[in-house]
C-alpha cells in the first residue's frame, strides 16, 4: 500500500513539473518585440489663432514647420506629405489640400488671398464666420526591407475671415415686438432689388432678420440708432447682432428696403406716399369744370379690347400706390396685348353731364414732337414712357402692348413695362 502511494505522489509531481516547463515557455511580446521607435518630428504653427488680411493678400499669413522625422538606414527613402483642410471634414479628398514636399523642404506657408479663395470656392463656407483649420505633416518611408511606422503630426488654427459686406437675401421678415408675429417681406414684381411691405404695427421694437446662405442676419440702421426716421430714407447694413427700430405708436406703416442702394424708407400713415390724382377737363376743353380723379386702377380701351373697355384689375405695389401692376396670374392667365390706351375713368359726371373713358384723362405712348397723335409699339422687358392727359392727340394715340406676364405702370415715374416672370 506505501509502495503504491509513493508512485502515485511521483507521477503527480512529475505532471506538475511538467506544467510548469509548459509555462516557463509561452510567449512573453515584452522579450520578443521591437523597441519601439524614437520618432523625432515635431511640428510648429507660426500662430493658433490669424485673421485674413484684404489689405496686403498676397502676404503670408500662416506658416507651419517641421523637424525632419526619425533617420533610417540608406535603403529608405524619407517623403513628406502636407494637408490642410476644415476640421470636421477629415481631409476629405474633395475638401484637403495635399502637397507632397520637395526634398529637404520643412516648412508649408500660405497667404491671406489662398486661405480666402479656399474658403470661399473650394469649401464653401459662410461668409463672415469663423472657422479652424486642420493642418497635417505625414513623414513615410519606402524602399527598405521592412516596415517603418509613419511619423504624423497635426496642428489646429482658428482663422478670423476677411469681412464681406453682404447685401442679399434669400429670405427677409419683419419681426420683433411690434409685429404680432414674424412676416416675411416679398420682393417686389417691379425691382428685384426692392423687398416692400404695407400694414399694422404696434408701438414696439421692429428687427428685420435676413437668412442668406443658411446662416442668419439682421438689417440694421448703419448709425446704429434706434430711432425711427418716418418717411427719410436711411442707410442700413447687415450685422449677425440685432438693431431695432422704436416704432413709437400703433398705426399703418410702409417699409420699403432696397437693397442695391443699401437703404430703408419706413414710413407711418402721416409720412406714407399717396396714390396719383389727375386733375383734368373732360376732352380737354378748357370750357368745361374740372375733375380731380385718385388712380387706384385703370380702364383699357382700343383695338387691344375689341372696343370695349376692359377694367384692368390692377393692384398696386406694396412699394409705392403709384406702381399699378396687372399680374396675368391673378387673371386666371390671361395677358393684355394688343393696341390700347389706358383711361383713369369709364364713366363720370361732372356738372350733370355724364362721360365716358373717351372723354377721361388716360396714359399712353408719347406724342409726335409736333405734338400730333400716334401709335407705338411697347418690347417686352423694355420701359417704355407713359404720356398722360384728355386732350384729343393724346386720347388718339394707342400703344400697342406685347404679351406678358406683368404690365406695370409707373405712374409716379411716368412709364410703363411689359415683362415675364424671372
Amino acid at each position: 500500500m506505501m509502495h503504491m502511494t509513493k508512485n502515485i505522489i511521483t507521477a503527480a509531481a512529475a505532471t506538475m513539473i511538467l506544467s510548469m516547463g509548459f509555462v516557463s515557455c509561452a510567449w512573453d511580446p515584452s522579450e520578443h518585440d521591437a523597441d519601439p521607435v524614437a520618432e523625432t518630428m515635431d511640428l510648429e504653427v507660426s500662430s493658433d489663432s490669424i485673421s485674413l488680411d484684404e489689405n496686403d493678400l498676397t502676404a503670408t499669413v500662416l506658416t507651419f514647420k517641421w523637424t525632419p522625422a526619425h533617420s533610417v538606414s540608406e535603403d529608405f527613402i524619407v517623403s513628406y506629405t502636407t494637408k490642410l483642410d476644415v476640421v470636421g471634414n477629415n481631409f476629405g479628398s474633395k475638401t484637403a489640400l495635399i502637397t507632397t514636399e520637395d526634398a529637404g523642404v520643412y516648412e508649408r506657408s500660405y497667404t491671406s488671398e489662398q486661405l480666402n479663395n479656399w474658403a470661399n470656392q473650394r469649401w464653401s463656407l459662410p461668409v463672415n464666420k469663423e472657422f479652424s483649420l486642420e493642418f497635417r505633416v505625414v513623414a513615410q518611408y519606402a524602399g527598405g526591407k521592412t516596415f517603418e511606422m509613419p511619423e504624423v503630426r497635426t496642428a489646429t488654427v482658428k482663422v478670423h475671415p476677411i469681412k464681406v459686406d453682404i447685401f442679399a437675401a434669400d429670405n427677409m421678415y419683419i419681426d420683433g415686438t411690434a409685429s404680432a408675429e414674424r412676416i416675411e417681406l416679398e420682393k417686389t414684381i417691379e425691382n428685384n432689388n426692392v423687398y416692400a411691405w404695407h400694414g399694422n404695427l404696434s408701438a414696439g421694437e421692429l428687427q428685420i432678420p435676413v437668412l442668406f446662405e443658411g446662416q442668419s442676419y439682421y438689417l440694421v440702421p448703419k448709425d446704429g440708432s434706434s430711432a425711427l426716421h418716418d418717411g427719410i430714407v436711411s442707410d442700413v447694413t447687415m450685422k449677425e447682432a440685432p438693431t431695432s427700430w422704436n416704432i413709437p405708436s400703433s398705426g399703418q406703416y410702409r417699409i420699403v428696403i432696397n437693397m442695391a442702394d443699401k437703404n430703408i424708407c419706413i414710413y407711418s400713415s402721416t409720412t406714407d406716399m399717396k396714390p396719383r390724382s389727375v386733375t383734368f377737363r373732360p376732352n380737354g376743353d378748357m370750357t368745361k369744370s374740372e375733375i380731380t380723379m385718385e388712380v387706384s386702377d385703370l380702364y383699357a380701351y382700343g383695338g387691344g379690347t375689341g372696343w370695349g373697355v376692359k377694367t384692368l384689375g390692377l393692384k398696386a405695389s406694396q412699394a409705392d400706390p403709384q406702381i399699378l401692376i396687372y399680374d396675368a396670374s391673378e387673371h386666371n392667365g390671361a395677358k393684355i396685348s394688343g393696341s390700347m390706351k389706358f383711361c383713369v375713368s369709364r364713366s363720370f359726371t361732372i356738372d350733370g353731364v355724364s362721360y365716358n373713358q373717351n372723354n377721361s384723362y388716360c396714359f399712353t405712348c408719347p406724342l409726335t414732337a409736333e405734338g400730333g397723335s400716334q401709335n407705338i409699339s411697347l418690347e417686352i422687358g423694355k420701359t417704355g414712357e407713359l404720356h398722360g392727359g384728355a386732350e384729343r392727340n393724346v386720347r388718339n394715340s394707342y400703344y400697342t402692348i406685347p404679351s406678358s406676364d406683368y404690365l406695370i405702370f409707373n405712374l409716379r415715374e411716368e412709364t410703363i413695362l411689359a415683362k415675364n416672370k424671372e
